[in-house]
């Protein structure tokens, strides 16, 4: 038996709910009553002869007995009890057999007519259909985290998907998520693409709940795919991949072209396996997007102009009544009370919320989430309406009234990549001196409007709320004295990179002009290079002693970048002994991370003698190609990296061989048709001529067999 307590439920999906259950049990023909002005009437059937069934349902999960009751008696002098032949109440309140036994005498109803949590548990066991129309029943329910770990979820993946499970109260049925699971499913990966705000990472996140309850396991991929690979199982494991914002939340990230090569490495395993049993989902802005297809990376190019994938999250998808009860959900579960919420219902000004061209579910969320239990319909209303017409006060308003320690946890993690940060690592960074007490007081204070919590208890992590936020604490840089301070604070390469990127001097690509320039910041970095550089080779020889060996590529292929904007030939040396350590010191070098570094050091170092360095990289890399995406990574760099393509012909003809041996087992005709002819065109790029005849004359058997 089931055993839910509907509090996930908003009033009017608790009627939906209710309406659904009684149908399918009674089989009668409810429907909504349409909203108005209360007449004591949620659900209605109506017979020709004027016999009506009407069911009154309180949606009270908290409320105490008294509550209820007295709720109750006030029906008895509404239309809707005076004029049933048939009157059934539902509630998601606890009934006790006395409160029952009350329920009954004061409508003068049979006791199969009064419908509780128990009653309404034990029936749904009946109708598991029901059970799986009205999902945010048990979104957020416990059974969904026990098959997370019953999957072998990853810690990561668990405090996102545990998080997701709490706000999964505030989810609406939206046409995005029809048409996200189609593409999903039909393609194998799913690029979730739209404005800022409109809902992408939620949309990710239900759908991630929604597989992990079906035993999927979930993976939460990191900034770097190497742990992904990892967990790819080869054997028929249901697995869903979620890739949040790869290639940056509001601009081109700098590592965004070398980040693509793995994606769409990934996405092509995915893909290529046409496996039922492996997917892939990435959020990405439509901006981002955009410029992604306009970059001179193949890679990012091939990810952007990709149209198969991509499923475009708008709000011009959203009607009236869907914007109104997102609206309505928030307030709801920001503590309003019930005559609140209907007053607010009927109130004009929620049309005008709901149609303003700043309605936005994330602002909604963000205002909401500073109500309370005392909040009336017309303070919420004002407030939101304020907040529509200047979204900036949001964030102003509140940055202006935060202490010096919350603003710098906020301005801490503006400066790192977007991801959740353990507190212990958070409080380094801020180089916090305060009492375990006071810490605890101000991080949680920033709750909800600045920071979001996630992870177990003995290991919590936070994050930014939103992407709008770093953006907006990013502005706060456009002064001098906070410019300067910031490069002060900062203790990291990611932290210098972060803000070098903010700033519009650090770009995934310089032939595309970066989105966003902030002149001030960008002057405080170019006067201070000499510092950045020598603090470069400080963070990057610690990270570096520290790191394997992965990581220790990325950090080189960081601080090299970061080099090439504000290095001096005095400052960058070391780069050469730090390379040549790393190839002693790796058994592999991966191809597009050793291409990637091959070509910023050639960039940082021009033509010179350290070219042996580059060289050394680029052989090593090429030691290790086994995939078509290592082609891929080859073909993106050898203009920049000046190799001929005749350099790789042997691995080339290698990998082109394996991938057509892998199609003697494809079953669908047309891609054994068009991916023979691509490889057998890639092979004449490299000097080779290959046949593929047979396979050509299999997929005609196929298709006519």
């Amino acid at each position: 038996m089931s055993d839910y307590t509907f509090q996930t439920l908003s009033d009017t999906e608790f009627e939906y709910f209710v309406c659904d259950l009684l149908n399918q049990e009674l089989g009668l023909g409810l429907h909504s009553y349409p909203a108005g002005r209360d007449q004591g009437i949620d659900l209605l059937q109506e017979w020709p002869d004027g016999y009506r069934i009407v069911v009154q349902c309180k949606h009270y999960v908290k409320s105490d007995r008294s509550k209820l009751v007295k709720e109750v008696e006030k029906e008895l002098l509404k239309e809707g009890y005076k004029t049933a032949n048939r009157y059934i109440l539902a509630t998601s309140n606890q009934v006790s057999s006395l409160t029952e036994t009350d329920l009954m005498r004061i409508l003068n109803i049979p006791q199969e007519d009064v419908w509780g949590p128990r009653r309404l548990n034990d029936v749904l066991g009946r109708h598991e259909e029901v059970e799986r129309r009205h999902f945010k029943l048990w979104l957020s329910s416990s059974g969904v985290l026990a098959s997370m770990i019953n999957a072998g979820c990853w810690h990561r993946s668990f405090a996102m998907l545990a998080a997701a499970a709490d706000r999964a109260k505030f989810w609406v049925e939206t046409p995005s998520h029809q048409l996200a699971l189609d593409v999903l499913d039909r393609e194998g990966a799913c690029v979730l693409t739209g404005p800022p705000g409109v809902g992408k990472t939620y949309l990710a996140e239900i759908i991630s709940l929604q597989r992990a309850r079906a035993g999927w396991q979930v993976i939460d991929m990191p900034r770097h795919l190497e742990p992904s690979w990892q967990a790819l199982s080869p054997d028929d494991a249901r697995q869903l991949f979620v890739f949040p914002d790869p290639l940056g939340e509001v601009d081109l990230a700098p590592t965004a072209q070398e980040d693509a090569h793995g994606i769409l490495s990934f996405m092509t395993e995915i893909v290529r396996r046409r496996d039922d049993n492996k997917r892939l989902i990435i959020t990405t802005p439509t901006e981002v997007l955009q410029r992604a297809a306009r970059s001179n990376s193949v890679s990012l190019r091939r990810l952007a102009e990709d149209r198969r994938h991509q499923c475009e999250v708008s709000l011009s998808q959203w009607d009236e009544e869907t914007r109104k009860r997102v609206l309505l959900n928030h307030l709801q579960f920001a503590g309003l009370s019930s005559e609140e919420r209907r007053t607010a219902e009927l109130d004009r000004r929620t049309i005008s919320v709901i149609r303003h061209r700043s309605f936005n579910p994330r602002l909604v969320e963000m205002i909401s989430g500073q109500f309370t239990s005392e909040t009336t319909a017309d303070e919420a209303l004002i407030r939101l309406s304020a907040a529509l017409a200047v979204p900036e006060t949001v964030w102003t308003v509140s940055w202006a009234n935060l202490g010096e320690l919350a603003s710098e946890i906020a301005l801490t993690l503006a400066t790192l990549k977007p991801r959740p940060v353990p507190l212990s690592e958070l409080r380094k960074l801020v180089a916090d001196t305060s009492t375990a007490k006071e810490w605890g007081e101000v991080w949680r204070s920033l709750e909800p409007i600045w920071i979001t919590v996630g992870g177990p208890v003995t290991n919590r992590s936070v994050a930014l709320a939103n992407p709008s936020l770093r953006d907006f604490l990013l502005g706060t840089l456009e002064d001098t004295d906070m410019a300067n301070e910031r490069v002060d604070r900062s203790s990291t390469l990611e932290q210098l990179a972060e803000l070098s990127h903010a700033a519009g001097d650090l770009t995934a690509d310089v032939e595309v002009a970066p989105l966003v320039r902030r002149p001030v910041l960008a002057h405080v970095l170019r006067q201070r290079r000499k510092e950045i550089a020598e603090r470069v080779q400080k963070y990057a020889e610690a990270e570096l002693n520290q790191a394997s060996m992965t990581s220790g590529l990325r950090n080189l292929h960081l601080a090299v970048a970061l080099l090439c904007v504000y290095g001096e030939p005095d400052t960058v040396s070391w780069v050469v002994e730090k390379v040549v350590e790393l190839l002693v010191t790796s058994e592999a070098i991966p191809v597009i991370g050793g291409l990637a570094l091959a070509a910023r050091t050639k960039r940082l170092f021009g033509d010179t003698d350290r070219d042996e360095a580059v060289g050394q990289l680029c052989a090593a890399a090429f030691a290790n190609m086994q995939t078509l995406s290592d082609l891929d990574a080859f073909e993106a760099y050898a203009g920049p990296l000046e190799l001929a393509l005749t350099t790789v012909s042997s691995a080339a003809r290698k990998i082109i061989t394996t991938e057509l041996a892998h199609l003697v087992d494809e079953s669908d005709p047309d891609v054994i048709r068009n991916q023979a002819r691509e490889l057998q065109d890639r092979a004449r790029l490299y000097g080779h001529l290959i046949e593929i005849h047979d396979l050509l004359d299999r997929a005609d058997d196929l298709e006519f067999s």
